[in-house]
């Protein structure tokens, strides 16, 4: 786990090029502990890689394909294990070189196997979704990572350009994210594929593509929709930002700067923030709560923003917030100790929750609250646990 999230961190942190990024894990061989990418073919099995490749990197559900023709997709049974085929060659041993005890596992490829329809029996040849027989004498992976990096194929690339458009408008241009199909078409298909064709100008630079999004007038509109934008409810058509509320891990790390707490998770050093956890392993009922997802599933669907009233009752009067806002190093408590003017605290506070600094009318009722409070530390607490719980901190708007 570490070997693959250490792995992860170097590609984005260095900007890897994201066709070099997905060709090093769909022709990943060798140690897991060693070899980040060779977890990617830790678990499951021939038609289980087959399934993850084509929804993570294609963006594709072939799931129904295996038993049956796509209901929904021109995608046949001989599409699915033509596909299949790449993969059924690679293969797992143990291994005594790493892990506990000498366990281990290694990812590596066979000379022979090959990938037969289930009822046809016929042998069919490598050939990915939407794309011609292809075939490598060496891996035959290598051949499917050359087509998904071919100039003129925009499959990898109208993947990408899609989920990351969703992860900032909190929709794709092709809805759900992770379900392109002809039957799902794009809201805007002339604009997914402008932005895929310059993806790849660009050498599947996702900085560049981060940097074109946010520089966008689309991504700088309001919140606050418009008469014009009224008809679109969905924001299907992206007529006004759409606000959407922070990740599970994002709302954590969000309310422990502004209570200015650190939350200490198991086998990790205290600091270590939630976004930076490698797998959601470790325990924490508040972000399980907000719809942290199991990791069991290459599905985005697996993460959920749905609203409840456990969310709701765990802000209002959950422990986790209790502790940290009393806190002995907790933010208010070094207001209190730090004698700060009121007027600033109160200030500070509506800055490291808001990042705004309160309108005259909101900080004369803040004033007005925390001294009618038994003391200054209990007027500024419940002053910052009304700041949490309010939706101009809970969301991104």
């Amino acid at each position: 786990m570490w070997s693959l999230h250490n792995w992860l961190r170097a590609a984005f942190r260095d900007n890897k090029r994201m066709d070099d990024f997905s060709g090093e894990l769909l022709t990943a061989v060798g140690s897991p502990y060693a070899n980040g990418p060779a977890n990617f073919f830790v678990n499951g099995s021939r038609d289980e890689w087959n399934e993850t490749a084509c929804q993570v990197f294609l963006g594709i559900r072939v799931q129904c394909a295996k038993c049956h023709h796509h209901p929904f997709e021109n995608i046949s049974q001989s599409d699915y294990f033509s596909m299949a085929a790449f993969f059924s060659r690679v293969a797992k041993k143990n291994s005594t070189e790493f892990g506990l005890q000498g366990r281990d596992t290694t990812i590596y490829l066979n000379t022979a196997g090959e990938s037969t329809h289930p009822r046809t029996g016929k042998v069919l040849p490598p050939k990915p979704i939407g794309g011609e027989v292809t075939d490598d004498p060496v891996d035959r992976r290598n051949a499917l990572v050359s087509w998904l990096k071919d100039k003129n194929n925009l499959s990898l690339a109208r993947n990408l350009v899609n989920r990351y458009w969703g992860y900032y408008f909190g929709r794709g241009l092709i809805n759900p994210i992770d379900d392109i199909r002809s039957t799902n078409p794009a809201s805007n298909p002339e604009l997914l594929d402008a932005l895929s064709r310059d993806l790849i100008a660009h050498d599947y630079d996702i900085k560049h593509l981060l940097k074109t999004i946010m520089n966008s007038s689309v991504y700088q509109l309001s919140s606050e929709s418009n008469p014009d934008s009224s008809a679109d409810g969905d924001n299907v058509y992206c007529t006004h930002y759409r606000s959407k509320r922070l990740g599970a891990e994002q709302l954590l790390d969000a309310v422990d700067f502004a209570c200015g707490t650190r939350e200490k998770f198991t086998d990790v050093p205290l600091g270590y923030r939630a976004i930076s956890l490698p797998d959601s392993q470790f325990s924490s009922s508040f972000m399980d709560i907000f719809g942290r997802p199991r990791r069991v599933a290459s599905c985005e669907c697996e993460r959920s923003e749905n609203a409840n009233m456990m969310q709701a009752l765990l802000l209002m009067s959950g422990n986790l917030l209790n502790r940290k806002l009393s806190d002995r190093s907790s933010r208010v408590q070094k207001l209190v100790a730090d004698k700060v003017p009121m007027d600033k605290a109160v200030e500070e506070l509506f800055l490291v929750t808001l990042s705004r600094l309160p309108k005259p009318d909101e900080k004369q009722d803040a004033l007005s609250e925390v001294a009618q409070a038994s003391n200054p530390r209990e007027g500024l607490e419940d002053l910052l646990w009304s700041l949490l719980n309010t939706r101009e901190f809970l969301f991104n708007h």
